[in-house]
């Protein structure tokens, strides 16, 4: 009996070590996401007084083609940045306040004078990624108003692809950064920065100014720390015209297919009313938000009134008369493989889908196409870009009609839903609705 009772108590001893001992998990935080993954600073001890300790460090490795303007511009970020004062960082398993940056040194203070460290140890300072938002860059002399959107893209890639940076989407910044100015004296006023870096998120943010002189860009960039409000550095360079023309860029993020704000003509949407012309001898068509609701609950759809024309103009004598929703802005989709969509209408149609890259090699445009069917209901629709097939076109070395079987899909130009006499009878009209749509 004695036995038994003894070999209870060791069963529920068991038990409850059991319930008190977790399973390891990832860390999360507060917001439920996994914890940013670190980075490793390497370092060497230069002097201690007292809790203070003075840092000689290794500046992360250097981006390639420094030669190229935006690539020296983010590694002057990267250059400001890698290090914030008024953070926390470790410095080997020790917690340690950043105090102040001077070039390669740092100052941190230890929570006592107790800490470890002796001078010319090799330490090594634990970083996470820091979370960076880019306000809109500006043009502020020059007619080209594109070029910053293009340089700022390019520039958030280059700082997500060092891995040193989570870059805040400049949709969810809204009018919060606008509360930020940028003073005379170099300095933000302290609630205000910290205040909206804990709206957004974000430890830095970059704002950046672009002014045309002759030949060269002249670029501007500076950096806030919201933890402390202040300018951390101002970044000033300089590159030839060439590198920052619109053709040399493409659009490399996501497209906005969703509606949900009035900045739908930006994102490269052609929008408004048109008469005949393509659309024939009396006919039209107008493109617009509309604002009675969208496929899975949205508010907002991309809507095309139509009507085809009794006959072609003479103006495209040579070309079908058709009705079109159309995206001209310039991408790169090289890291997609499909564009889906949703997509209803006023009554039963076929249209025409048409995705089209450039080639100046080319007489015409090669246009990648499927078929879709619509209906009273909304209905997803997925193209793989690999199941589209391809018109021929004529060359003009060859002058016949060649059919291509490669999709370059990095220098893509045109996305259009066409309402096409080729599916449907001349003086067909209706409403086609478009919500939903993205690149997977």
């Amino acid at each position: 009996m004695k036995k038994l009772i003894i070999f209870s108590g060791m069963i529920i001893w068991a038990i409850l070590w059991a319930g008190c001992t977790s399973i390891p998990e990832k860390k999360v935080s507060d917001a439920g996401v996994v914890k940013r993954s670190p980075i490793f600073l390497p370092a060497e001890v230069l002097k201690i007084e007292g809790d203070l300790i003075i840092l000689g460090m290794e500046k992360p490795t250097p981006l390639k083609e420094k030669d190229k303007l935006a690539v020296s511009l983010a590694q002057g970020v990267i250059d400001s940045s890698y290090l914030l004062e008024g953070k926390e960082v470790l410095l080997n398993q020790t917690r340690v306040k950043v105090m102040r940056i001077v070039g390669n040194e740092a100052q941190v203070k230890a929570s006592d004078k107790t800490h470890p460290f002796k001078v010319r140890d090799r330490v090594s300072i634990t970083l996470e990624k820091k979370i960076i938002a880019l306000k809109d860059f500006e043009v502020v002399v020059g007619r080209n108003k594109d070029v910053a959107k293009y340089l700022q893209e390019e520039l958030t890639s280059l700082l997500v692809d060092s891995g040193q940076f989570s870059v805040v989407e400049r949709s969810k910044l809204g009018t919060i950064l606008e509360e930020i100015q940028l003073g005379q004296t170099g300095t933000v006023d302290p609630t205000t920065a910290q205040r909206a870096g804990k709206l957004i998120g974000a430890e830095i943010i970059l704002t950046g100014t672009l002014v045309a002189s002759e030949n060269e860009w002249i670029v501007n960039l500076r950096l806030v720390n919201t933890e402390t409000g202040l300018i951390i550095a101002a970044i000033h360079k300089m590159g030839p015209i060439y590198e920052l023309k619109t053709e040399a860029f493409r659009e490399i993020k996501n497209i906005d297919g969703s509606f949900e704000n009035e900045n739908s003509e930006l994102a490269g949407w052609m929008m408004g009313t048109m008469r005949e012309g393509r659309t024939g001898k009396g006919g039209y068509q107008r493109v617009y938000v509309d604002k009675n609701g969208g496929a899975n609950g949205t508010r907002q759809s991309l809507a095309m009134e139509f009507k085809l024309g009794t006959g072609r103009t003479l103006q495209h004598k040579d070309e079908h008369v058709q009705a079109q929703i159309r995206n001209l802005l310039k991408r790169d989709l090289g890291k997609y493989t499909g564009i889906k969509f949703f997509i209803k209408g006023s009554g039963d149609f076929t249209l025409r889908f048409h995705i089209a890259p450039l080639d100046k090699n080319l007489k015409e445009e090669v246009n990648w196409m499927g078929n879709v069917i619509v209906t009273k209901e909304w209905r997803e629709i997925r193209f793989p870009f690999t199941s589209l097939s391809a018109r021929g076109v004529k060359s003009p070395q060859t002058r016949r009609t060649e059919v291509f079987d490669f999709f370059d899909l990095r220098n893509v130009a045109k996305i259009e839903w066409l309402a096409d006499e080729r599916h449907m009878k001349l003086e067909s009209n209706g409403t086609i609705w478009l919500d939903e749509i993205s690149f997977y």
